[in-house]
């Protein structure tokens, strides 16, 4: 037949399926549904109304969107699937999901409401003092096969000849058409590559004085980046300082975008490491951020992984998605690692977002395949870092003594390796376990010894954020020397380095924590406010705007803390913190309105846990006022999003306690 001339290559799968199918009649495309049947035993996807499960994966879809959903509830969705016709007890529920933790009924109870708020109230029953089943309806989803087997095709329309043949072959022509039509216009859409503004290529400061990165190596690299076809860079020019960006990017991203009309910034890092090229680089959008890095002996080979990992990179979107909402991300980066399992960096992501998103079960079970693979690979930088992912996941799970082991093993291989900048963020996670364990002392050891390995790295801003680092636990451990020691250290450092400004402005955030008089406190968010721009994204600046409203509004200064916020385009941080202070003053009705403006731009701006700020503030305000009958639906929001954004419940459990709001 006319498809054995290989232009089924050419032509779009769905494009091919609908030819298959317009070719049958009726009882012929049963095919198909017989073959989904025969297949059953091999599922693990399910199709009910406009969702898609991967019960494997975990993930859910809706109308081909990824819909975010926590890991435990994930996990009922497709206990309840793989046998929907069965009540299953809370005891089965709860030994199945969560495998032996220790975790009271209302976690089912919990589970079960998140679930039904998703799919609607009818989706599961509930029997007295028997358990749950899973009412909707339900059906195994698998992707239609590319095709039935040529001869297959071949009988069917034979046994066909006459009117129906025909009716083939015109049909076939039309999709063929067709097909020729949509790949013409893919080529097209392939040819607008993604614009990325490519600041100048950096050198790692350790490289500085390396004979062997010449300039020639360096020309190359630069060259080939340049003449990529992943991406249409554009070169920047016009910014003073190319290295801040890894710490500061907001302090350039929107002269960087509209100077290049590019929605994504790149900047990349160059050294060597023995034989071997590197680079280390970071892809800055709007909403997201992303970090790699590559080595190879070669510079076509380097730069064959980093093309591959930006296309990689670009085609998911995931810089599209706010960097806050954990669950979804982590559903993306799921997605990202089927696509490509052997992509070291993609499965660092994976397991740092299963860490934040409380898979830690998983994420060890990852790390220990990264640990395999490096070694079989001798990649020992990798295997290193591994055992690093796997040291946190065990410090989140609270297996502190299963935590050092792995720490130490990472330790021992950069040291052999000379690489300094890893010994510091080892370090750093020594000191989360010594936080974890409330032994200050080692706490303070790990720090130093992190702060010592920066040094020797060059690398004056992480000296600097372990600096702070230690400063603000100190001040937890009521360690008041230190707290002021430390503190002065890191402006020492600025100083001496000769950092911008804005560098500052988290040493002047905590100096204005840490007074001991509300005038001092005052004075140090205020100079927070004048060196950070309003129009820039500093969380300095947004916390030391919200640290002294909070203090004049004690003092009942309502108007200086109006003044705080501009007076005509508020952006939905500063709408809430007003909503707050008029709150303050009892004038609910202004209350209300600054805090639905909030919600709102939040929402608009795929700012999840904005939105849920507001969110709880609105509740509150109405409560306050006494109309909480007006709170109902800012209630319902926060038991359906909150649980997307986990970390957010652990931060406000005392407010939501207060407004009476129970989230796992």
């Amino acid at each position: 037949m006319f498809l054995s001339t290989g232009i089924e290559q050419q032509i779009p799968k769905r494009v091919l399926v609908f030819f298959y199918f317009l070719c049958y009649e009726k009882k012929d495309r049963n095919l198909r549904f017989d073959w989904v049947i025969s297949n059953q035993s091999d599922l693990m996807k399910y199709a009910f109304k406009e969702f898609v499960f991967d019960s494997e994966q975990l993930i859910l879809y809706k109308n081909n969107d990824v819909i975010a959903c926590r890991h435990n509830e994930a996990k009922l969705l497709a206990l309840f699937l793989s046998e929907p016709q069965r009540v299953f007890s809370k005891d089965e529920i709860l030994e199945q999901v969560w495998a032996g933790k220790v975790v009271s009924e209302q976690a089912v109870f919990q589970n079960i409401s998140l679930l039904r708020a998703l799919f609607g109230e009818d989706a599961i029953k509930t029997f007295s003092k028997k358990g749950y089943q899973w009412q909707l309806d339900t059906m195994p989803y698998v992707e239609p096969p590319f095709a039935p087997a040529a001869t297959q095709l071949a009988t069917a329309v034979n046994s066909r000849f006459g009117r129906s043949f025909w009716v083939a072959i015109a049909l076939a022509l039309i999709v063929l058409s067709t097909g020729y039509f949509l790949y013409w216009r893919s080529v097209q859409s392939d040819s607008q590559l993604t614009r990325v503004a490519l600041l100048p290529l950096l050198i790692k400061p350790n490289d500085q004085h390396n004979a062997n990165l010449d300039a020639e190596l360096v020309k190359s690299v630069w060259e080939g980046i340049n003449q990529t076809n992943t991406f249409h860079p554009v070169i920047v020019s016009g910014i003073k300082d190319y290295d801040d960006f890894f710490y500061t990017p907001q302090k350039y991203f929107t002269q960087i975008t509209q100077q290049t009309r590019s929605g994504i910034v790149m900047v990349a890092k160059l050294g060597m490491r023995g034989s071997k090229i590197s680079i280390n680089y970071l892809l800055k959008s709007e909403k997201g951020i992303w970090g790699a890095g590559h080595e190879a002996e070669t510079v076509p080979l380097l730069l064959e992984k980093l093309n591959a990992h930006v296309a990689l990179v670009l085609q998911s979107k995931i810089l599209d998605m706010d960097s806050l909402d954990s669950a979804l991300r982590n559903a993306k980066l799921k997605i990202l690692h089927q696509q490509a399992s052997d992509d070291f960096n993609v499965l660092s992501q994976l397991i740092h977002s299963e860490i934040q998103t409380g898979n830690t079960d998983n994420a060890i079970l990852l790390a220990g395949e990264m640990v395999e693979r490096a070694q079989f690979q001798g990649d020992k930088l990798r295997e290193a870092w591994a055992y690093v992912l796997v040291a946190d996941a065990f410090i989140a799970q609270g297996l502190y003594e299963n935590a050092g082991p792995k720490l130490q093993k990472a330790l021992e291989i950069f040291q052999a390796e000379q690489d300094s900048s890893s010994l510091a963020v080892t370090q750093y996670s020594y000191a989360r376990l010594a936080f974890a364990k409330n032994d200050y002392a080692l706490f303070k050891q790990s720090v130093v010894a992190a702060m010592r390995f920066a040094k020797e790295a060059q690398d004056p801003l992480l000296e600097v954020n372990a600096s702070n680092y230690l400063s603000v636990t100190a001040n937890k451990f009521g360690e008041k020397l230190d707290r002021q020691t430390y503190l002065e250290r890191s402006e020492a450092i600025l100083d001496q380095t000769h950092q911008s400004k804005e560098h500052y402005g988290s040493v002047y955030f905590y100096a204005g924590m840490f007074a001991e008089t509300p005038v001092l406190a005052e004075k140090n968010y205020r100079k927070v406010l004048a060196i950070l721009p309003a129009d820039q994204e500093w969380w300095e600046r947004e916390r030391a705007q919200v640290h002294l409203a909070e203090l004049l509004i004690k003092q009942a200064r309502w108007e200086e803390a109006l003044e705080l916020f501009p007076k005509d385009k508020l952006q939905g941080s500063e709408e809430l913190m007003v909503a707050k202070i008029y709150a303050a003053q009892q004038q609910w009705s202004q209350a209300e309105a600054h805090g639905l403006s909030a919600f709102k731009l939040a929402n608009l701006n795929g700012q999840a846990s904005s939105a849920l700020d507001a969110a709880l503030s609105l509740v509150t305000i109405y409560q306050e006022a006494g109309t909480p009958e007006k709170a109902q639906v800012h209630r319902q929001f926060l038991h359906r999003e909150a649980k997307n954004v986990a970390y957010w419940i652990k931060f406000n459990k005392d407010a939501l306690d207060k407004a009476g709001i129970a989230l796992e």
